[in-house]
């Protein structure tokens, strides 16, 4: 890690060469925010060394840096859902995939309003003959629904990855670390201005 301090021109005081450093006093709040102005990426790359340092988790200390040079305030979920409402397509194919210790995926067609098609598979990679088709799809709108996991809050999990689609603003990745256990969900495949459902089981 002092390395990467050393990067962003940071010295260690003359009176503290004997001594070892803490984190939390390494990195006053003072010293961040100088520092977020100056030298953005220099932080996202700090972010990245930290973990190794000092044993925290590399996914929650990148989303830790990403947050805090969109504004502080968490990732952005109503400006994506926002961004996905307005630029939305008419006709679109999804397939969402658990991650950790959610499995298997599920597959939509949605045309308008409505969703005409809806598939699942219990496997992690599912290929044309993997998947199960409802007779009566599900009517929930598969990305508005996305949005709600990901953005549900619970006192026994924390958020620690989230990426937005860069077209759309969909939920395209997110995962949350409940201790022992940790699950999430990523967009494996999407298409848009079709509701082909072969376009995504091929």
């Amino acid at each position: 890690m002092l390395k990467g301090m050393a990067l962003l021109g940071w010295r260690r005081p003359p009176a503290q060469q004997g001594h070892s450093l803490r984190p939390a006093t390494m990195i006053g709040a003072s010293w961040v925010v100088r520092l977020l102005a100056s030298q953005p990426l220099a932080f996202i790359a700090l972010a990245c060394e930290l973990p190794s340092s000092v044993g925290m988790k590399t996914p929650g200390v990148v989303a830790m840096g990403c947050w805090l040079l969109a504004g502080c305030s968490g990732p952005d979920f109503d400006g994506n859902r926002a961004r996905w409402r307005a630029d939305r397509p008419e006709e679109y194919v999804i397939s969402i995939c658990g991650t950790g210790f959610a499995r298997g995926c599920t597959l939509v067609a949605v045309s308008g309003d409505t969703v005409v098609a809806t598939a699942h598979s219990p496997s992690d990679a599912p290929s044309g003959s993997d998947w199960t088709f409802a007779e009566a799809p599900e009517q929930a709108d598969p990305v508005e629904a996305l949005f709600d996991r990901a953005a549900g809050e619970s006192e026994d999990c924390e958020l620690t990855r989230i990426r937005f689609d860069d077209r759309y603003g969909y939920v395209a990745d997110h995962y949350k670390d409940c201790g022992e256990e940790g699950s999430g969900e990523q967009v494996t495949c999407f298409q848009a201005d079709t509701n082909d459902v072969t376009r995504c089981t091929e």
